[in-house]
């Protein structure tokens, strides 16, 4: 997802799940796109600090989300927000509360 419309529509209409370090917005997406890859999003505001970490909170965001997003594979919009103690937790501490949180939101036993 590259729009502001987008994320807003996702955090309007969709679930929230919030952890630790993360919070997950997902909605559904509509029944004529319902086969299609899912959409995400990662939001990083300045609050949490400098480009740097930003965009290092970010790579490791995406690379989680290669690891353990196969539930999210297909037929969602996931927008995910990194709260402010993201930037001194470390890759295992947001692993596993991105787990944790995803496994909260969709009912299941702990896939990671």
């Amino acid at each position: 997802m590259k729009r502001a419309s987008e994320f807003a529509m996702v955090r309007a209409k969709g679930s929230s799940e919030a952890g630790r370090f993360v919070v997950i917005n997902l909605a559904a997406l509509p029944a004529d796109q319902a086969g299609r890859h899912s959409r995400f999003g990662i939001i990083t505001t300045k609050r949490i600090g400098h480009a740097v970490i930003r965009n290092l909170l970010r790579r490791r965001m995406r690379e989680i989300l290669r690891a353990h997003g196969d539930p999210l594979a297909s037929g969602y919009s996931v927008v995910v927000v990194m709260r402010n103690r993201a930037a001194f937790a470390d890759y295992r501490q947001l692993e596993a509360d991105f787990c944790k949180v995803l496994s909260r939101h969709l009912n299941k036993q702990p896939a990671c």
